[in-house]
């Protein structure tokens, strides 16, 4: 797949839509001085016919589904195709990056229980405590060891959210995207921190 860094500052309360967001990473792409993924190739993307993608966001506080057609490109060079994914986009995955920082924002200052909350944005709860593992130890492993957290929080949240150098850099950095659940290739051998521990569902 191509990454493209799109909009990223204050992510979660930026007034773009993730289509906005969306549709203006795509029209500024361009393939000629993209290098393919697999091969390093430069400036030898055909394009191809898209696909369409589920994309679960939030506007204005609302959960939104869209569907999004997703831009293709096959590398003459070597033969493979990648998928044109903008950095608001999590691989593997229909949620937006948008709409999982929010929810995790939501769940630090929820008035209810956690089951009320996840009903609230139709998701489950496992769901949210694996979003909250998952950015607990993709945090860590982005920051200094003092900078470490065991949970989720509003600081790391607001570092992430407000930080030009997210998800890009993390993805330079370790070789797959911020929040993504998928397994890292198997030649990435980065280990992470294992700090999981027991909470409440209320």
């Amino acid at each position: 797949m191509i990454r493209d860094k799109a909009v990223f500052i204050k992510l979660i309360h930026l007034h773009l839509s993730d289509q906005q967001l969306y549709d203006s990473a795509v029209s500024v792409f361009e393939s000629s001085a993209c290098s393919c993924p697999f091969c390093k190739a430069k400036g030898r993307f055909k394009q191809i016919k898209p696909y369409d993608r589920h994309m679960i966001s939030v506007n204005e506080g609302v959960r939104t589904d869209k569907v999004l057609s997703v831009h293709r490109f096959l590398c003459e060079s070597c033969g493979h195709t990648h998928a044109l994914l903008p950095d608001i986009l999590i691989p593997f995955g229909s949620y937006s990056l948008r709409f999982v920082l929010t929810v995790l924002e939501g769940y630090l200052n929820r008035p209810g229980s956690v089951a009320d909350y996840c009903e609230s944005w139709q998701i489950a709860v496992s769901t949210l405590y694996g979003w909250i593992h998952l950015f607990a130890t993709h945090y860590n492993a982005w920051c200094q060891i003092l900078d470490q957290i065991a949970w989720v929080c509003s600081d790391a949240l607001k570092a992430v959210s407000q930080s030009q150098a997210f998800p890009s850099g993390f993805l330079s950095r370790f070789g797959f995207s911020f929040l993504q659940a998928a397994k890292p290739s198997p030649s990435i051998r980065w280990q992470f921190p294992d700090r999981r521990r027991r909470h409440s569902s209320t």
